[in-house]
């Protein structure tokens, strides 16, 4: 059963035990099914040095699902190369539009997981896989329970073990990501692009990428890449005045068909590292 965002307000005491912590409850939604689970930012210098051994790409068995992914993407790649999805502004026409190859280079290793010492996030990860709960008492008993997995590395650990509960697993908008959604809006067209639905998408698989170190995802959403360029053209959007105004005319090179498609692979391999935990099981 798919976890459903709170829409009550958050207890004082829930408030306090957040930010005491420096932790938040985060609900992630995945294709059919969405869950919770708990994101930190914490200085990489104040953290275990060592990656663990099971990092690196998760290797996970293919599904279905995926296989129906991949059959759906290489019938999109035909679209999209054979309706090439550009402006149709005059002034654009001299600017080539960002090619598929662009969106989905995973050959090139970007080297962002050896950085100087900066704010990086942590998750309930173990063994390269993330865990997200279906219901928030399975997550609450987990944490209570568990201390083997990447979260357990903050010094606050102990003291959320103590002291979190169900009712504590109350997500704030900003905090809610809706990836399942995101393709769909994609091809939908650049009229129907939500600015905020993909700036989130961006700012959790980049998070996820780093905290999961899934290589491929970090390269797709680099400083540089195609969908960096559209994630910045979007917050531009969103602050509005003049400047949204030329950035929603520039975002319109962006291929709707070569976006959604490059989208598609991040998301897969974000599920792909998921360990789907509580509800049903």
């Amino acid at each position: 059963m798919a976890a459903a965002s709170d829409d009550k307000a958050r207890s004082s005491e829930a408030d306090k035990l957040w930010n005491e912590t420096s932790v938040d409850p985060v609900e992630i939604h995945l294709g059919k099914d969405s869950g919770y689970t708990l994101r930190a930012y914490r200085m990489s210098d104040t953290l275990p040095s060592a990656a663990s051994a099971d990092g690196g790409e998760a290797s996970a068995e293919a599904t279905e699902e995926d296989d129906d992914a991949s059959a759906e993407d290489a019938k999109a790649r035909e679209r999209a190369e054979a309706q090439p999805d550009v402006s149709e502004n005059p002034e654009d026409e001299d600017n080539e539009a960002p090619s598929e190859a662009d969106f989905l280079d995973e050959d090139e290793e970007v080297d962002v997981l050896d950085a100087a010492p900066e704010e990086v996030p942590l998750f309930l990860t173990r063994k390269g896989k993330l865990l997200l709960f279906r219901d928030p008492e399975s997550l609450v008993r987990y944490v209570r329970e568990s201390d083997d997995n990447d979260l357990a590395a903050i010094e606050e650990y102990a003291d959320l073990q103590k002291r979190i509960t169900a009712d504590a697993i109350s997500c704030d908008e900003a905090d809610t990501y809706e990836l399942d959604l995101v393709t769909a809006n994609l091809r939908g067209g650049h009229d129907s692009w939500e600015p905020e639905l993909l700036i989130k998408a961006a700012e959790v698989g980049r998070d996820l990428g780093y905290a999961l170190k899934l290589q491929s995802v970090l390269n797709a959403l680099s400083p540089g890449s195609p969908l960096d360029d559209m994630d910045e053209a979007l917050r531009v959007i969103a602050d509005g005045g003049m400047r949204g105004m030329l950035a929603k005319r520039r975002l319109r090179k962006t291929g709707a068909e070569q976006a959604a498609i490059a989208w598609r692979s991040v998301i897969a391999k974000i599920n792909g590292a998921v360990e789907w935990r509580g509800g049903d099981e």
